[in-house]
């Protein structure tokens, strides 16, 4: 277990509450034009405390939800009554993943991709190319802001993204930019709204 996912597990409790604290609504509202309707097929990769899974599936979504810390995927299976298939899995390969005839709708990452570094970024992004519907949508968020806690990240920009979408298939959308929604005013984030090369022309 590297260093990051030892410290999900070991304060599991704690962060699930602080995520539940917050609203769907509240934090992905920049990307609210995007949000799946009912019958879509979603992926949520490290779903944390289920929040965003709970949310999807009460929008009467199909629901995949993905979370490398066991003691997440715990506490998130307890929290939820909805009919949400949990994968225990992470990214770059999503080994245990797998996709209907008609692929993902929508596939979030959500406080996910600061903790890949490049080399597993360029894995992902092709794996995620490989699961998304031809005209679905990929949301991924990034933070602007380093931790305290012994949890390791890598630098991110929309820049280096953009080139990884290109070298994949995707194009940007959409970048939106928000203030923390938990109130440290260190941190910031933006929002990517990612889709096939091809499909905005149908959107």
């Amino acid at each position: 277990m590297n260093s990051t996912l030892d410290f999900y597990h070991k304060h599991a409790t704690r962060l699930a509450k602080q995520y539940d604290s917050l609203e769907f609504e509240t934090v992905h509202r920049s990307w609210s034009t995007f949000w799946p309707k009912c019958g879509a097929n979603v992926l949520d990769v490290g779903a944390g405390s289920g929040r965003d899974a709970r949310w999807f599936a009460a929008q009467e979504c199909s629901v995949v939800a993905v979370e490398p810390c066991k003691k997440f995927l715990q506490l998130a299976k307890k929290s939820s009554t909805q009919p949400i298939c949990w994968v225990e899995d992470s990214l770059p390969h999503l080994q245990n993943v797998t996709t209907s005839s008609n692929h993902y709708d929508l596939i979030l990452l959500s406080a996910v991709w600061m903790h890949l570094d490049h080399k597993q970024r360029t894995v992902a992004i092709k794996r995620l190319h490989e699961l998304l519907a031809s005209n679905g949508t990929l949301i991924v968020t990034l933070r602007d802001g380093e931790f305290k806690d012994g949890r390791e990240t890598f630098g991110v920009s929309v820049n280096e993204l953009s080139l990884l979408c290109s070298s994949a298939g995707f194009e940007i959308y959409h970048v939106a930019t928000d203030d923390d929604s938990l109130n440290r005013e260190d941190i910031r984030w933006q929002t990517v709204v990612i889709k096939k090369v091809g499909s905005l022309k149908e959107y």
